[in-house]
C-alpha cells in the first residue's frame, strides 16, 4: 500500500463512525485530500491533535481504494489564539471555508497554501476582519477570480464617483452605461479602494491601514456575496459569525 507525506492544515472535520473523523486537509505539495483519521475521538488517542481544526501539522497517509487513512501525524502549530477569541475563531473558520469551497481536489496552489498559513498567524494579533477581508481578496487574485475594483468590469473604463456600482455577476464595479444590464450594490468610494488596498499592501503590516465600522461592513458583505455568487455556494460561517451582518 502506497504511502505519502503531506505538510497541510486541517481545513474541516467531520465525524465518522464511532470514534473516527474524515479530515479536509490542504496541503502544500498536493492541494486539497481527504482521510480518516481512525480513533481520534477516543480521550486516549496519540493523533487527537492532528486531527484539530486549523491545525498545521505533518501526515503520514496511507492512500486506499476509496479514502485515504492517517496513519502518522506530527503537529507543527495548533493555532491556540483562535480558539480563547470568538471574532478570531470565526475568521479563521470563514478561511477554511472559503479555502474549501474554492478549491478542488488534487490541485497543488503552494502561494495560496502560503496565504493561508501567514494569515492563520496573522490571526493573532490583527483585527480578525481585517484578515479575513484581504483574504478574500488575495485568495480569489491567486485563483483567477480578482474582483476589477474602480474600473469597469465590462467595458474597462475608469469609474470615479462618491459611489460604485459593484456587481457579483459582472465581477466588479461597473460605469454608468454598464450596469444597467446587471444587478449589485452600490459601494462607497473609500471601500473600494481600501479593497484595493488590502490587494496590494505587504500582507504583514496590513494592520497599518485604517477602516471604519461601515467600511468593514460593506467590504465583508460585498465579497461574502461575491464568492457565493462565483462559486454557487453559500459561506456558512461567514453569515453566522459576528464580523458581518446582512445590509
Amino acid at each position: 500500500m502506497a504511502v505519502y507525506h503531506a505538510d497541510a492544515l486541517v481545513i474541516r472535520s467531520r465525524e465518522f463512525g464511532e470514534s473516527d473523523r474524515v479530515l479536509t486537509l490542504f496541503s502544500r505539495e498536493m492541494g486539497k485530500l481527504q482521510a480518516v483519521a481512525k480513533g481520534v475521538r477516543k480521550p486516549k488517542s496519540r493523533q487527537r491533535a492532528g486531527a484539530q481544526l486549523f491545525t498545521y501539522a505533518d501526515y503520514l497517509i496511507h492512500r486506499g481504494k476509496s479514502i485515504d487513512t492517517v496513519s502518522q501525524c506530527s503537529p507543527r502549530e495548533s493555532f491556540p489564539h483562535l480558539w480563547y477569541d470568538l471574532d478570531r475563531s470565526f475568521a479563521a473558520t470563514g478561511i477554511a471555508e472559503l479555502l474549501d469551497i474554492s478549491t478542488i481536489p488534487a490541485q497543488p496552489n503552494k502561494e495560496l497554501f502560503g496565504l493561508t498559513l501567514t494569515c492563520l498567524f496573522l490571526l493573532e494579533q490583527f483585527d480578525p476582519a481585517l484578515v479575513l477581508s484581504a483574504y478574500a481578496l488575495r485568495s480569489m487574485t491567486l485563483l483567477g477570480y480578482r474582483p476589477l475594483l474602480g474600473e469597469c468590469a465590462e467595458c474597462g473604463v475608469n469609474i470615479a464617483g462618491e459611489r460604485l456600482f459593484f456587481s457579483s455577476e459582472a465581477g466588479g464595479t461597473l460605469c454608468g452605461q454598464c450596469q444597467e444590464s446587471y444587478s449589485g450594490r452600490w459601494l462607497r468610494a473609500g471601500s473600494v479602494a481600501f479593497m484595493r488596498q488590502l490587494i496590494k499592501a505587504d500582507i504583514t503590516k496590513i494592520d497599518r491601514l485604517r477602516w471604519n465600522a461601515w467600511m468593514q461592513q460593506e467590504i465583508l458583505e460585498t465579497l461574502r456575496l461575491f464568492v457565493e455568487h462565483r462559486f454557487e455556494r453559500p459561506l456558512k460561517s461567514w453569515r453566522m459569525g459576528s464580523l458581518s451582518a446582512d445590509v
